[in-house]
């Protein structure tokens, strides 16, 4: 009896044995390949004892998987160390779930049915290869974020979620084939997948979110082939391969930063229904040479900034803009904006050095702050009569601008509004502007016409400075102050009247304006402010309207020839002016 019994000892270790050898198969010295079956949940661990459960780099594990399996799975996955002191350890580098089931369950973690749980195989970083369950319906957020050399994924048939940031800084992984029946890529799903060259998202797709391809680095080609109704911020930012993207129809705006950076992109054909595109969609395509923008409604700030191959531009119903639109856009030539626009807002075509030809809309009433600095090239403009108020810096370095009309219903030209404007010829204000602001025309080195509305009332500092072609001008009668520095350097100028009103000429007002042969001061002065007519070598003749001589600085007149200049001042004022000890000094002082 006893020998009957040991025989049937041998025998079952023996049908151990060749289970184990059934399930088990070596590899290599210090790789193994292993297939596993669960018959009901919970029992993984019983199926992968610890002997053998850090021995396996390519594992199939088929059956039902509640929490706890998925628990021993993640660890034994996401392992990234060896125990050298363990011979035949390794890590696992290939994972096929196609003859899993996920239960639901709170048990270990907490699962749903045919759902991979968030963050599962999170920076399984020695992972390459894995197959999803047949199963699978939804894979959760974070699932694979962060495994670096997983190059190939198996997604089944039925998966109709990819959750956030699921595929996340997977760098290694190339191909990716979308279910059919696919209806959510979450954001950030595939964010820095740096390897992946090609996507086709199906026709059943309904939301794709944002950043969802963020950072894929050689991704080309795109066909979005679902009835989604927008695309988010960042969804192909920085995808700098990419050159070919299909947007269906049913796609109605682009976020913030869409498409940022995508530095191959030569054109993009978007849908007739687009009406917005979000800030920076398109900033930095410096490849992008074309662009249809008829239906556009709304432009978000720096939508096609830096986008140095665009060479026109036709939006014909734009409503509402952001700032830095077209910014440094620097092959623009022609642009064309129509529509309900009452703000061309600032930098909007900032160092558009080829732009020569633009149109604005009728309605338009405020145009910003440095809405057209350093367009180089642009001769010429046809302002509105909307027009209401011009920022500060709006046509700064315009250099090839030749002529400007400013609008009656202007009320504001902000400072150095036209400054370095080098070709402006002539300007003509017909707004009524109390105020030329600081620097408004500073080194406009041909303007030789200006005329200025009746209203104003101050010159501000620098306005007119070096504008070295000015002969003359004529200073409205309701001017009540004269800036430091005003006029300074304007080389041609040959006389000046003072206003009435004018109680004070600011320091270097008139400085170094070399031709200049007589001033007719103001009747109301009270301060000529030091270097007011410094260097005036030529000056000759400076009438003094007012009774009560005007306070004077020792540089008020300085290197002026005081002997061949005469001062003329009001009959009967001439001891009222020798007795002041600044005006003791000059020494022809006489009598009108």
């Amino acid at each position: 009896m006893k020998k009957t019994f040991s025989t049937i000892n041998r025998l079952t270790g023996l049908m151990a044995l060749l289970i184990v050898q059934s399930i088990l198969v070596i590899d290599s010295a210090t790789a193994q390949r292993m297939n596993v079956t669960t018959d009901s949940v919970g029992t993984l661990a019983a199926q992968l004892p610890d002997t053998i459960r850090f021995k396996v780099a390519e594992l199939k594990v088929s059956g039902p998987l509640n929490g706890t399996d998925l628990k021993l799975l993640q660890q034994i996955v996401n392992r990234t160390k060896t125990n050298k002191k363990v011979e035949g350890e390794c890590l696992v580098t290939s994972l096929d779930l196609s003859e899993a089931r996920i239960v639901e369950g709170k048990a270990g973690m907490k699962t749903e049915t045919n759902t991979l749980p968030s963050m599962l195989f999170s920076g399984a970083k020695s992972l390459t290869k894995v197959v999803l369950p047949a199963t699978l319906i939804n894979i959760g957020k974070n699932c694979f974020a962060g495994c670096q050399e997983l190059a190939e994924v198996t997604i089944p048939d039925g998966v109709i979620t990819i959750d956030n940031a699921a595929f996340k800084d997977c760098i290694s992984l190339r191909t990716i084939n979308l279910p059919s029946v696919l209806t959510v890529v979450g954001s950030s799903a595939f964010e820095n997948c740096q390897s992946l060259t090609a996507v086709e998202l199906p026709e059943s797709l309904t939301e794709l979110g944002g950043s969802a391809f963020n950072g894929c680095k050689v991704l080309t080609t795109v066909t979005i082939n679902g009835n989604i109704k927008a695309i988010q911020s960042n969804t192909f930012q920085n995808c700098q391969a990419l050159s070919q993207v299909t947007i269906p129809e049913s796609v109605m705006s682009l976020g913030n930063n869409a498409f940022r950076a995508c530095k191959s992109l030569q054109s993009i054909s978007l849908p007739e229904n687009l009406n917005e595109i979000g800030n920076s969609a398109f900033e930095d395509c410096t490849s992008l040479a074309s662009v249809e923008l008829n239906n556009v409604i709304k432009l978000g700030s720096n939508a096609f900034e830096k986008c140095s191959s665009l060479r026109s531009i036709d939006i014909g119903n734009l409503k509402k803009m952001g700032s830095g639109v077209f910014k440094n856009c620097l092959s623009l030539n022609n642009a064309s904006l129509q529509g309900d626009l009452s703000e061309l807002s600032s930098d909007t075509f900032l160092g558009c050095s080829s732009l020569n030809s633009v149109t604005i809309p009728g309605q338009l009433k405020t145009i910003g702050s440095h809405a057209f600095d350093d367009c180089k090239s642009l001769t010429s403009i046809d302002l509105p009569l909307s027009l209401t108020k011009i920022g500060d810096h709006a046509f700064e370095k315009c250099a090839s601008l030749k002529f400007i009309v400013i609008p009656n219903k202007v009320k504001s030209i902000g400072n150095d509004t036209f400054e370095n404007c080098t070709s402006l010829d002539s300007v003509r204000i017909e707004g009524f502007i109390e105020e030329i602001e600081s620097d408004v025309f500073r080194y406009c080195h041909s303007l030789r016409s200006i005329t200025l509305p009746v209203s104003v009332k101050k010159i501000g500092s620098e306005a007119f400075e070096e504008c070295v072609a000015l002969t003359n001008i004529a200073l409205p009668v309701t001017l009540q102050s004269i800036g430091s520095s005003a006029f300074k350097k304007c080389a041609q100028l040959q006389s000046i009247v003072i206003p009435p009103a004018v109680k004070e000429l600011g320091s270097d007002a008139f400085r170094e304006c070399s031709a200049l042969t007589s001033a007719d001061l103001s009747v109301s002065l009270k301060s000529i402010a030091g270097g007011a007519f410094a260097k005036c070598a030529s000056l000759r003749e400076v009438t003094l309207n007012s009774p009560t001589p005007p306070t004077l600085s020792r540089s008020s007149f300085k290197d002026v020839v005081l002997g061949a200049c005469k001062f003329y001042v009001p009959k009967g004022c001439r001891s009222t002016y020798m007795q002041d000890k600044q005006w003791q000094k000059i020494p022809q002082i006489l009598e009108k």
